[in-house]
């Protein structure tokens, strides 16, 4: 009898709740904010020129627009994306490059590393920026310029045309 008393008081306590009706609603407001993607073509390549035989190491310095001696040029990006937004580069690391001729044997490979990056925007910043100017954008693009060395040549370094292929990539900060 007790449990059966217990359990209406309980039921009935559960209807009495239930049935209270104190509700409140409220509206929230959503936002979000679309920004431009970040889009890069390889404008130059890095070439780094003829060598002979036995040659140093030849480095070519990232510098805009410039020109390196006969046959070098550092490579060179072009970018578009939200104006005004920093952004960070990443080059390749240190033993991942390498220039091939023939199968790649000895003597048929020459090591690219100490990638560098010109350091700052094109807009003229000390950071890597998509261009604005006077407040407005102005394309929302940037460029950058990379370098790298190119390892000395053996002394019996395989005359040929020597090729690979490096990636660079960039990331919103």
């Amino acid at each position: 009898m007790k449990f059966f008393i217990l359990m209406s008081f309980f039921i009935m306590s559960v209807n009495i709740f239930a049935q209270g009706g104190n509700t409140a609603n409220d509206s929230g407001t959503t936002t979000a904010s679309v920004i431009a993607s970040l889009n890069m073509t390889a404008v130059e390549d890095l070439e780094f020129g003829e060598g002979i035989q036995g040659d140093a190491a030849v480095t070519i310095t990232p510098v805009n627009g410039d020109k390196f001696g006969v046959g070098a040029t550092g490579a060179s990006f072009s970018l578009t994306g939200e104006p005004g937004r920093n952004y960070s580069v990443t080059l390749p690391a240190d033993g991942t490059v390498t220039m091939t001729t023939g199968a790649g044997g000895a003597n048929e490979t020459i090591a690219v590393d100490s990638f560098t990056d010109l350091g700052e925007s094109s807009c003229g910043g000390a950071i890597f920026q998509i261009c604005v100017k006077d407040g407005r954008a102005v394309g929302g693009v940037d460029s950058f310029a990379v370098g790298a060395t190119r390892a000395a040549l053996g002394a019996a370094q395989a005359p040929g045309s020597y090729s690979g292929t490096f990636t660079v990539s960039v990331i919103y900060d």
